[in-house]
């Protein structure tokens, strides 16, 4: 999952079935892996962001796009937090994914949550850089 940025389109397209199929097995393995729920819940937040127009052109260049929603992905994120609310990551996501929805009062309420969580993975920085980002874009 964390490669698929890197990749090129036609590899995220071939990488998205396997990434899901990845995801749902090891929930159906270890239904409180907190870290599967994400990764679900990251799968769905990207698929739904695809316009229509540009799924349109993937759909022609590589074929059927799986659907995803932002009402899946806010549903994967909550069961994460559920699972393991220490972790920023979780909160953050959420945000993210309410912001992409519209819904700034979530947004900022989860947004604000996940930045104000101490470090303690290595790549919160990272993941709190994307979150002050979605925060300076709500209205």
């Amino acid at each position: 999952g964390k490669m698929v940025p890197f990749e090129g389109k036609g590899d995220q397209v071939a990488a998205s079935p396997l990434i899901k199929a990845c995801a749902e097995k090891a929930i159906k393995l270890d239904p409180r892996n907190d870290s599967a729920w994400h990764v679900l819940g990251r799968w769905h937040q990207s698929l739904a962001n695809i316009s229509g127009a540009r799924r349109a052109i993937a759909e022609t260049l590589y074929g059927k796009l799986p659907n995803g929603t932002h009402a899946d992905s806010v549903a994967c994120f909550k069961k994460a937090i559920a699972i393991n609310p220490n972790r920023l990551r979780h909160h953050i996501e959420l945000g993210r994914t309410y912001a992409q929805m519209g819904d700034t009062a979530e947004a900022r309420k989860c947004l604000e949550k996940g930045m104000k969580m101490p470090n303690k993975e290595k790549d919160d920085y990272e993941v709190k850089a994307l979150g002050k980002e979605t925060l300076s874009e709500l209205p």
